[in-house]
C-alpha cells in the first residue's frame, strides 16, 4: 500500500469513529485501542504480517489522534 492509501484509509477510519461514539456504541478512543490491540496480535503472528500490522498500527494512531484532537475541541 502506498501513504497515500495509507493516509487514505486512516482519515475514513478517523471520520468513521465519531459515529459509534455519537451512537453511545463505544468511543473513538476505543476504537483506536482495539485497533491497536489487532495491530499487535498481527505483529505477534509472524514475520510474514509485519507490514500488515505496521498499516493497522498507523490507522490506529490516526484514529487516536483524532479522538484526542475531537476531545481538545469539546472542551474549548
Amino acid at each position: 500500500m502506498d501513504e497515500n492509501a495509507l493516509f487514505a484509509v486512516g482519515t475514513v477510519l478517523a471520520a468513521l469513529g465519531g459515529l459509534p461514539e455519537r451512537k453511545g456504541v463505544c468511543t473513538t478512543h476505543e476504537l483506536a485501542e482495539t485497533l491497536g490491540g489487532v495491530a499487535y496480535m498481527t505483529q505477534e503472528a509472524g514475520d510474514a504480517y509485519k507490514d500488515r500490522a505496521a498499516y493497522i498500527g498507523s490507522w490506529a494512531h490516526m484514529v487516536r489522534s483524532a479522538a484526542l484532537g475531537a476531545g481538545n475541541a469539546s472542551t474549548n
